[in-house]
């Protein structure tokens, strides 16, 4: 049975979007990295007692895991407010041969094989296709339509490529 869902990109879905993006990456994975060293060392320097490393490192620390990503929200919310996509309805329409996506310009489907990957984080799932484009699904705008949307995502990709989080805990 086909489900339809309307969604409108909104920015905490793009913001969320390009987190994940970043901080998947291997730039993100090395910011990571380089926080845990920061925080390691800061405690390593409080418990010598060599108060002013543990503040340099404190700070990095700081910038590494606050700063960046709130720049990042930051960067995000300014180029979404000035975009005309933000407001523009998107149809998706998911069924056992792949999906279909109509917008008032255009309108294209995809099978499933299309679809290289599939994730999920708290308020969006996200459908990564071979050029690493992906649809963006905000888990608001989908309510009732989240676990058929999960179902048919579960049977239609493998299993090994799928990364989301079911509500209905079933796997």
């Amino acid at each position: 049975m086909p489900v339809k869902v309307e969604v409108r990109m909104d920015v905490q879905s793009m913001t969320d979007f390009m987190l994940y993006q970043i901080y998947s990456s291997g730039a993100g994975v090395l910011v990571s990295v380089l926080a845990v060293i920061n925080i390691v060392l800061t405690i390593v320097f409080a418990v010598k007692g060599r108060m002013g490393l543990m503040a340099l490192y404190a700070a990095f620390a700081v910038v590494l895991l606050v700063v960046f990503p709130y720049m990042i929200k930051k960067k995000v919310r300014k180029q979404m407010s000035s975009s005309r996509r933000l407001n523009i309805p998107v149809i998706y329409e998911f069924e056992d041969s792949g999906v279909t996506t109509t917008t008032p310009q255009d309108s294209g489907k995809a099978s499933w094989k299309k679809f290289k990957k599939a994730v999920s984080k708290k308020r969006i799932i996200m459908l990564f296709d071979e050029q690493k484009q992906a649809i963006i699904l905000p888990v608001d705008q989908i309510e009732d339509n989240y676990t058929p949307i999960v179902d048919l995502i579960y049977k239609n990709m493998p299993a090994p490529a799928v990364r989301i989080r079911r509500l209905d805990k079933r796997k």
